[in-house]
């Protein structure tokens, strides 16, 4: 019934301009007509009301707000509201709400007449199934989507993402290449880029590329944070490390992350903690999927280590200079023509997968 409130709101639209001004009836009639039909579109289209006031709430950006906003996001999708509304309300309640309401949800939209909101659903649905860990079925969708609307850089961001996290390098350049070679670039790429740097444990790389994306803009959402984060601690700036991850925290009203709020408070406390600051350094250090994967380092408790106050810890790497133009220059030699795209995983590609079990 949902989906043909929206048709029903037009046909009654067009039948009380008929009737009012088509035909002889007396003004009392027409008058009736048009509050029962006013009512009536008022009570098909509440969905959108809903949403509509769902929205104002977003807009204020207060993070005390967002429970109810999405709880509100969730009462427009049972209710029903316009296609476009839909997809919105379902990605919101994707990321902060009943994941099973949204997954639904954009299901049924997989299947509209509207090529946008096809693409749009299976974009967003891709999402469902990447944090259910069905990265196959993540890329199938994002792949999907991508053929029908081929210049969306925050999709390209993600399809990155989903082949990373299934070791597939050869099609995760292909894709970064073809998104390059449409202009769909965006902040997500440039991170996923640096994300590529460091799963390739070339941290130099990856703090470049972020310094250069901060240097230029704002991020506004947290995973750039978390990533410049695992670059600093690459090379014992602890403090520098907890200052990304804070701003992280503020970085974003709606928008998820590689790791949830509390995920990123609990990282902040190991890591200020004197005790066990350097366990969890040796432990961010150690686990390069934290970058693209959701979850928290696995803390040796056992392990000894000193303990240390010192925002810089002795004993890593002196911190490179990200200004350093010649990691440009690098990094340009790694950029492949989209036409000559390096499909085949590097000696060193294969000694990392091996030495993570993956």
């Amino acid at each position: 019934m949902r989906k043909y409130k929206m048709a029903l709101c037009l046909v009654l639209a067009v039948m009380m301009a008929g009737f009012t001004f088509f035909t002889d009836y007396s003004n009392q009639a027409k008058l009736l007509f048009l509050v029962v039909g006013l009512l009536a579109i008022a009570f098909l289209s509440r969905g959108n009301a809903v949403y509509a006031k769902a929205s104002k709430i977003i807009a204020r950006r207060n993070p005390n707000e967002l429970a109810h906003a999405i709880s509100l996001m969730e009462k427009a999708l049972d209710l029903g509201c316009s296609e476009n509304y839909t997809v919105i309300a379902a990605t919101l309640v994707l990321q902060h709400g009943d994941m099973e309401k949204a997954r639904e949800n954009l299901e049924e939209k997989t299947n509209s007449g509207s090529k946008n909101i096809r693409s749009s659903a299976k974009s967003s649905l891709s999402m469902y199934y990447y944090m259910k860990g069905d990265i196959d079925k993540a890329i199938k969708l994002a792949e999907e989507a991508k053929q029908e609307r081929s210049k969306n850089a925050n999709l390209y961001a993600n399809l990155c993402l989903y082949y990373l996290a299934n070791n597939d390098k050869r099609n995760y350049r292909r894709t970064l290449n073809e998104a390059f070679g449409k202009d769909a670039t965006s902040l997500a790429l440039i991170d996923i880029q640096a994300t590529y740097f460091i799963l390739q444990g070339e941290y130099a790389k990856a703090g470049y590329t972020l310094n250069k994306l901060f240097s230029q803009m704002t991020p506004t959402y947290p995973d750039p944070y978390i990533h410049f984060a695992m670059v600093y601690l690459k090379y014992g700036h602890v403090g520098d490390a907890i200052k990304m991850l804070e701003d992280s925290l503020y970085s974003s009203f709606t928008n998820t992350s590689l790791l949830q709020k509390e995920d990123i408070e609990t990282m902040i406390r190991g890591l200020e903690d004197p005790k066990s600051r350097m366990k969890w350094t040796l432990a961010i250090n150690s686990d390069k999927t934290l970058s693209i994967k959701h979850h928290l380092p696995r803390i040796k408790e056992e392990e000894k280590t000193e303990e240390t106050s010192a925002p810089v810890l002795p004993g890593f790497p002196s911190l490179p200079n990200f200004n350093d133009e010649s990691l440009e220059k690098e990094i340009a030699k790694r950029k492949l023509d989209e036409d000559e795209v390096n499909t085949a995983l590097t000696e060193e590609d294969d000694e990392w997968l091996k030495k993570h079990n993956l």
